[in-house]
């Protein structure tokens, strides 16, 4: 018998419980949910066939499906065998994998079509299960936060698959791409600083979350988006306080501050002096007099 659950639209999200019985059942996909772009197949007994046009591929549970294209294929149920079929829209699973370290992981195991066995994953299929269990309560009886619900649920779904496909060399691509989002920001703050641009700005040009970008900084280099142009900005002016012959009032203007006031508020705030007491102490060490160690705003590595 094959018992359909009714779509909750405001999830975008499809939960049909399949089971064939004793006879074959053939399950069309989309069926239900023409809008889905997405379809996770969980095969938790018995064998099966996934055809899509002239494709076909034997599966035998406990297995997971992942199809990016689920329309127009079908699911042939051999007898005895049980599953649920979890089907999605393109914006329900955007929002699921949201916009974490983790996020691009996501992005990656689940850009292609694959079939894997659980056989030694028993634990994550159950939790799988439970999950997509607790999604179908929601969708037929929707209560305030179901799509929230629904959608934190599939979250949990897409990270216990990613967890028992092993996250050693995924791990690696989301380092890299936070390191590319991380030189990428550092060429967009070396030519607009002097902008005083927000870290929204950065961000959006970066085509990241000012969220995502500040965990990004923060975990590669243990500073916040904003301190590391505060730095920027105030690395700059030490440089100029000490090889121009610009006015502090010249240099603030320079730097893209409107006031000079606001200028030496910024360089006391992080450098702990005045910009005039500061050159003057560069002024002073350079003659001989007792050493003055400038701050060091290093470069990013």
């Amino acid at each position: 018998m094959l018992s359909a659950v009714a779509q909750f639209s405001k999830a975008s999200v499809t939960i049909r419980a399949v089971s064939s019985g004793l006879q074959r059942q053939v399950v069309r996909l989309s069926q239900d949910s023409p809008g889905a772009a997405r379809a996770l197949v969980v095969l938790a007994d018995g064998d099966a066939v996934l055809i899509d046009g002239s494709s076909e591929a034997p599966i035998s549970g406990p297995m997971l499906c992942w199809r990016t294209g689920p329309a127009g294929g079908r699911l042939m149920l051999e007898a005895g065998a049980t599953g649920i079929v979890a089907e999605i829209t393109d914006e329900a699973f955007a929002r699921a994998v949201g916009d974490f370290f983790e996020s691009a992981i996501l992005q990656s195991l689940f850009a292609e079509e694959w079939d894997r066995s659980f056989a030694g994953a028993r634990d994550h299929l159950s939790a799988i299960v439970e999950n997509l269990t607790a999604m179908a309560g929601e969708i037929r009886q929707p209560r305030p936060g179901s799509a929230m619900m629904i959608i934190a649920r599939l979250r949990i779904i897409l990270v216990t698959v990613m967890r028992a496909s092993g996250m050693e060399a995924a791990g690696g691509a989301v380092h890299g791409e936070q390191r590319f989002h991380l030189q990428r920001f550092r060429q967009l703050v070396e030519a607009g600083f002097r902008a005083h641009r927000s870290v929204a700005d950065y961000a959006r040009e970066l085509g990241i979350s000012a969220d995502r970008l500040h965990a990004i900084c923060t975990r590669e280099l243990g500073k916040p988006p904003k301190a590391l142009i505060a730095e920027r900005v105030a690395r700059e002016a030490s440089i100029g306080l000490e090889r121009s012959t610009l006015s502090i009032k010249q240099l603030s203007y320079a730097l893209g501050f409107k006031d000079p006031a606001h200028f030496s508020h910024f360089f006391r705030r992080m450098v702990g002096i005045s910009p005039g007491r500061f050159r003057r102490m560069l002024a002073s060490s350079a003659r001989g007099s007792a050493g003055f160690e400038p701050p060091n705003f290093s470069d990013w590595p």
